[in-house]
């Protein structure tokens, strides 16, 4: 029986790892050599640009020139979509609610031109209507009383003038017709408490019946409602909202940016808002930039009407972009460049009419054009399929 020597099944397999890396090694320099154009034939566009290596007609191609482009620099702020109408709704009262008429995310009719507004909720109006029935019958028997002080005043001031006469004709003592006078001023006195009553009970009814609207709460404008924070049983109190409405068709942009921005803003400019829940970026308009820096973030707040659209929630996040001076970039047609697995290449032309293959990182796209952040000067030329 043959004994079997490690040693040498070592030295074996250490040889075929050797070899399989000389190997791998082999295939990564041909597949970079292919890829830099190192198995091309070099010939000028021309040629390069008709025929294939068979002969056939390839598709047509253009040259272009590398060149130096100035485009504008923008900074990103974060910022938020809020409704320009937005109102937390609630009770001028404190009452029970008794009727809960919408719900979230319904829409509602405002009092604009001339329609009549939705109504969200009504509360107990039991003891108004009784305070409200109080004072208008207390008007009615107000009103009785004065037409009789009204004809007492009638016969007291006849009775004045009358004595007044007799006196002057000296059918009537001093006395008799200065007792008169006092009637007819009591009765005018009278008359005069009475009306002033009557008056009393009749603001008693207005401000009754201001009352009684405020039982019924209706939408101060269109818009959606957003949230209900209170339920048919429960207390309503003045200030406590019960609804939430904001009107989408008047979105803003809110952010908070810098105070070193300030200097690039301004109100009625034009700005880029991009949404990214919506993937949509759009053009706004600066509405306010308001007057008050935060001292401690030394930030300041700017709002920017949006155009009209139904799907900006508020709430929403939204990026600002603020025009920063301009930057110069190098520039070519994003046709000529060529995605291999995580590389990108473009066919360069010498001035001799060589073409060869590079590798470039590209930047932002810019319409039909790309931005090459290295790996081209300006004036090299590349093929355009």
């Amino acid at each position: 029986m043959s004994e079997k020597n490690p040693g040498k099944e070592n030295k074996g397999a250490s040889r075929v790892q050797i070899r399989n890396g000389i190997a791998a090694l082999a295939a990564l320099i041909i597949l970079m050599l292919w890829l830099s154009g190192a198995f091309v034939r070099k010939v000028g566009p021309e040629s390069a640009s008709t025929k294939t290596a068979l002969g056939q007609p390839k598709p047509k191609q253009t040259i272009f020139r590398a060149e130096n482009k100035t485009f504008p620099l923008f900074i990103g702020q974060v910022g938020t979509i809020r409704s320009r109408s937005e109102a937390q709704v609630s009770s001028h009262i404190m009452a029970q609610i008794t009727d809960i008429r919408v719900q979230p995310g319904q829409w509602v009719q405002g009092p604009e031109d001339g329609q009549t507004p939705t109504v969200l909720a009504t509360l107990d109006n039991r003891a108004i209507l009784a305070k409200l029935g109080q004072a208008e019958s207390q008007v009615s028997a107000l009103g009785d009383a004065i037409g009789g002080a009204r004809a007492n005043l009638e016969k007291a001031q006849a009775d004045a003038d009358r004595y007044q006469n007799l006196f002057k004709n000296g059918a009537a003592t001093a006395q008799r017709a200065q007792y008169a006078r006092v009637q007819r001023d009591v009765a005018a006195k009278e008359t005069a408490r009475l009306e002033a009553q009557q008056k009393q009970a009749g603001e008693a009814v207005k401000e009754a019946r201001v009352m009684l609207s405020y039982t019924v709460v209706k939408a101060p404008f269109s818009g959606r409602v957003v949230k209900k924070l209170l339920d048919v049983g429960d207390m309503a109190s003045p200030g406590q909202p019960i609804f939430f409405i904001d009107s989408p068709s008047q979105a803003e942009a809110h952010a908070v940016v810098s105070e070193s921005l300030l200097p690039f803003l301004k109100t009625g400019q034009t700005i880029k808002v991009g949404i990214d829940a919506l993937k949509r970026t759009v053009k706004g308009t600066i509405r306010e930039i308001v007057p008050s820096a935060n001292p401690s973030t030394r930030t300041v707040l700017i709002k920017i009407t949006l155009p009209s659209s139904s799907d900006l929630v508020n709430g929403l996040f939204a990026r600002i972009y603020i025009p920063y001076g301009s930057y110069t970039a190098i520039v070519i047609p994003a046709r000529a460049v060529r995605e291999v697995g995580e590389l990108y290449l473009v066919d360069t032309v010498d001035s001799k009419g060589r073409t060869a293959r590079r590798f470039i990182r590209p930047g932002q796209t810019r319409g039909k054009l790309v931005e090459v952040l290295s790996g081209l000067k300006a004036g090299e030329e590349v093929l355009v399929p």
